[in-house]
């Protein structure tokens, strides 16, 4: 465990450094936009104010057992239009979306992850905007050369394939290193997340990127239908993750509701096997009590061999119904006071394989009839 935390410790330790000076120039970068040129600030400005109002909106993205493996935001989609604004001539900064992608990160997972959690993804967010945000603007550049469209006009062939390698790339990135950090957390490493979580999280992720696209449409071209049609393809994602997250609490209810009936059934099945063996261990007047002890014995020695969960309910119910053939054996010989005969003996010695025999029908969960069946037997085998 030790080791463990170390591992995490020390990832979350480089990253939050290399992200606190990226944050740092993002911050000179993003006030020098502000205050000596007059490029962007409006809608810099507006941007920061509608990435703060859509943070909080979040969806969680869970395994099928419940497990919350992130929080995605709708307001990603307003980090990439920062990139699609910012990380290109003439701003040529990656500052802007590198702050809004800081904001998000933290605003989404703040009082829902813990504290580690947070700075991390925080600072993951940083890093990986701010290496998406480097990778767009070259890319952008190379596609432009390749373009003959007219100037003005939204090229998609420019814009399209660098915002989406871009977005997966910060996704990638993201994803990765919280799923390092979460298993180094619980002890055991895990490469990639699971399938569930990948295809969730990445559609997020992309539909965000066409989202961004449509909103640098209606930048660019001034007019509010583009950015209506991203509007609705953020709201129509936000609705399918939150159906989602409704649908899986429903399974994990009726998983609970179902292990609630599995446990209910075997306390009964356990009270059944109780009240049989006490009335066995009456029926045995010169043993009385013995039922219990053995139960007792046979428990605590499993525990201290430290025996599985499954083993141990066995030893259980095998303790309670060892003696269980004994429904077989004449009252007259199991209370005789002195030596038994021969003839005697050999009758009781069937009991063991009597119980056996009775218990092969039940078909307990656990190994119950080999307990019962040969539970006089000699440790060395030899026999009753």
């Amino acid at each position: 465990m030790l080791q463990t935390n170390w591992k995490s410790t020390a990832l979350m330790a480089g990253i939050s450094a290399v992200s606190a000076i990226l944050l740092l120039s993002a911050v000179v970068a993003t006030v020098d936009l502000a205050l000596f040129t007059n490029i962007g600030i409006g809608s810099w400005l507006l941007l920061l104010l509608i990435t703060i109002a859509t943070s909080p909106l979040t969806v969680r993205v869970a395994s099928d057992d419940g497990i919350l493996r992130s929080r995605e935001s709708i307001a990603d989609s307003f980090v990439l239009l920062a990139v699609m604004l910012y990380a290109v001539s003439p701003s040529d900064t990656a500052g802007p979306a590198v702050l809004l992608a800081a904001l998000v990160a933290f605003v989404s997972t703040y009082r829902i992850a813990t504290n580690r959690e947070v700075v991390l993804k925080t600072g993951m967010a940083v890093v990986s905007t701010f290496i998406a945000a480097s990778l767009y603007g070259a890319l952008v550049d190379l596609f432009a050369g390749q373009s003959e469209s007219a100037q003005g006009a939204l090229q998609l062939n420019v814009f399209l394939i660098p915002l989406l390698v871009v977005a997966a790339l910060q996704y990638a990135l993201s994803t990765i290193a919280t799923a390092w950090f979460i298993s180094f957390e619980a002890g055991k490493f895990t490469l990639i997340p699971t399938p569930e979580t990948v295809v969730w999280t990445l559609t997020t992720k992309l539909a965000g990127a066409a989202s961004a696209l449509l909103f640098y449409a209606a930048v660019l071209n001034k007019t509010l239908a583009y950015a209506v049609l991203g509007l609705l393809i953020s709201a129509l994602v936000y609705l399918l993750y939150r159906f989602n997250e409704r649908r899986l609490e429903q399974i994990r209810d009726a998983e609970a509701e179902r292990r609630r009936h599995v446990e209910e059934m075997a306390e009964i099945h356990m009270n059944t096997i109780e009240s049989l063996a006490i009335a066995i261990d009456a029926k045995d007047q010169t043993t009385h009590g013995h039922v219990r002890r053995t139960q007792l014995y046979a428990t605590q020695m499993g525990k201290l061999f430290n025996v599985s969960e499954s083993e141990l309910r066995a030893l259980h119910a095998g303790a309670l119904l060892h003696d269980i053939g004994k429904l077989a054996v004449p009252e007259y010989i199991l209370n005789k006071p002195g030596k038994l005969t021969e003839a005697e003996f050999a009758k009781m010695k069937i009991h063991p394989t009597v119980g056996g025999d009775i218990l092969k029908r039940v078909n307990f969960p656990y190994p119950v009839e080999d307990i019962v069946r040969y539970h006089h037997e000699k440790w060395d085998g030899s026999g009753y």
